[in-house]
């Protein structure tokens, strides 16, 4: 929001609406990462053992627990959700937030382009998920990728689309007129392409290419046709650091043709707004000002 009398911007704390901080190291140090880069809310997005219940997290650092996330058992999701026979209810009820996450498909192939992993979840199996988590007053954040299982769950009426690549033009279109928001975590697949551990063959390094440049194309049409984008990093993955790709994935928004004062509100008040977060201490920025500087006056607003 553009104060008219002084020329800036006033925005809420930065939130990172997608990580895990049960991955990539000790949960509280990694919590710290965060803080120490400036962000003030985070939603983690799948903790199987719990383990953040067991962990005193730094009071300054808001965390939205998701919880085990719900998968079908022998597809993906093993590492993230909860292996137990509990119905479908009993799992969404101990989710510990207002937010309830499902998978739906597998990951993307780095071998074969365009290709993911299968769909766990027929189209009415998915719909009564959301069903069921709206009755007690949940939302569903849905890891997602593929065009067709993307377009299922926003027919679904899911909350938010977690990852997304390969999604085309019409589903971005329906997910801007039902206000379902995306969380595309591009720097979880462009950051593979400096492959810090030589682990990938040069077929695979194209591929990765390949995805990083659609998923910016999607990006902007996204952008321009309306849909709610967030900054989701997906940290504590492979080569996603905790706390630093929050800015990465800001620059690879504005790599997409995204402005940089937009994409601070796309960082701020979108992720507030698909959170909930309210009454949050406001940062005050030039609009001509780098993108890091909004991260820098929010570390000193969190006293870190």
């Amino acid at each position: 929001m553009l104060d008219k009398t002084t020329e800036k911007i006033n925005l809420p704390l930065p939130v990172d609406t997608h990580l895990h901080l049960s991955l990539g190291g000790d949960p509280y140090a990694n919590a710290r990462l965060q803080l120490a880069a400036g962000i003030g809310v985070v939603r983690d997005a799948g903790d199987r053992d719990a383990l953040l219940d067991e962990v005193r997290l730094p009071s300054n650092l808001t965390v939205i627990r998701t919880g085990p996330a719900i998968f079908r058992k022998g597809y993906y999701g093993n590492f993230l959700g909860d292996n137990r026979d509990l119905s479908l209810s009993e799992k969404i009820s101990r989710t510990p937030s207002a937010f309830v996450k499902v998978i739906l498909t597998g990951l993307v192939s780095f071998d074969e382009y365009g290709k993911v992993g299968p769909q766990q979840w027929s189209l009415s199996e998915l719909t009564e998920i959301v069903e069921m988590a709206a009755a007690v007053g949940k939302k569903v954040m849905v890891h997602v990728n593929s065009d067709k299982a993307c377009r299922k769950a926003v027919v679904a009426g899911v909350h938010s689309i977690e990852h997304g690549y390969f999604i085309g033009e019409e589903t971005l279109l329906l997910m801007a007129a039902q206000g379902v928001y995306w969380a595309p975590t591009i720097a979880a697949m462009a950051n593979q392409i400096a492959d810090p551990d030589k682990r990938f063959s040069p077929v695979q390094l194209e591929i990765i290419k390949r995805n990083s440049q659609r998923q910016l194309e999607m990006i902007r049409f996204a952008h321009e046709a309306g849909v709610k984008l967030t900054i989701g990093t997906d940290s504590g993955s492979y080569n996603v650091p905790h706390g630093s790709t929050f800015l990465r994935e800001m620059e690879l928004f504005v790599t997409a043709g995204i402005t940089k004062s937009e994409v601070w509100q796309i960082a701020t008040v979108n992720g507030c707004e698909l959170l909930g977060i309210k009454g949050r201490p406001v940062i005050r920025l030039d609009s001509r000002e780098p993108l890091a500087a909004l991260l820098e006056q929010s570390r000193a607003l969190l006293k870190v």
